[in-house]
């Protein structure tokens, strides 16, 4: 590994947010690996990858995020747990070739053990602590013309009744308070971690039946 990024490791793990917290910087360098590839993937296969990309990309600032105490393990976990339903799915779908999919799922499985193992690993000993293992090159054309994800989130399977009748709470409850922070509603929606609710609250975003002020743990939501 180069000089300069075996420095960088060392800042890194000396640094506040992973001082004392190997593991998770390792979770955080693999899973910025693991969303390189799912981001070439993705361009490559021009139609139903983009939204799994973007939930990879998210996933290691959420671990950041996890290093610095803003975000549950909880919903951390229920994260990567997601991602792996949603690779499964779309490997099932003609998204993903089984082979390259279960790769993957592996490479995030690896993710899930070391971050609730607590185990310390040295991030920067060698290229294989990080690496990803080589993706199969995609064959093409599909067998059959691939569904959109949001065609898939919206069967049973990945939508369902809780979902509706949590975010009509969520709507109700910030349309009767006017304002109200992502904790607010928490104590309101039982039964849900605070990113799920996040998620709802990006869908209503997205109808334009609710606006946001402000950014991250500052954040206020109001009717729109």
């Amino acid at each position: 590994m180069p000089d300069n990024s075996k420095k960088f490791h060392e800042f890194a793990l000396k640094s506040v947010l992973f001082k004392g917290r190997s593991d998770w910087y390792f979770c955080y360098l693999k899973s910025e690996k693991i969303a390189h590839v799912l981001s070439i993937l993705a361009a490559n296969a021009k139609d139903g990858l983009g939204e799994i990309a973007h939930r990879a990309a998210e996933l290691p600032q959420n671990i950041a995020y996890l290093a610095a105490g803003e975000m549950d393990a909880g919903a951390l976990l229920a994260d990567l747990f997601g991602l792996l339903s949603e690779l499964r799915v779309a490997a099932t779908d003609g998204y993903l070739h089984k082979e390259t999919g279960a790769l993957l799922c592996k490479e995030y499985e690896a993710v899930a053990e070391r971050l609730v193992a607590g185990s310390h690993p040295s991030p920067f000993v060698t290229n294989e602590d990080f690496r990803v293992s080589a993706i199969p090159e995609l064959e093409g054309p599909f067998s059959r013309p691939p569904l959109h994800l949001k065609d898939i989130k919206d069967t049973p399977k990945m939508s369902n009744r809780t979902t509706s009748e949590r975010m009509s709470l969520i709507l109700n409850f910030i349309q009767k308070s006017k304002r109200a922070s992502i904790k607010d509603i928490a104590a309101v929606v039982k039964g849900c971690s605070e990113k799920t609710i996040q998620r709802e609250l990006g869908a209503l975003i997205e109808q334009g039946l609710v606006r946001k002020e402000g950014e991250r743990r500052w954040s206020v939501y109001l009717p729109a």
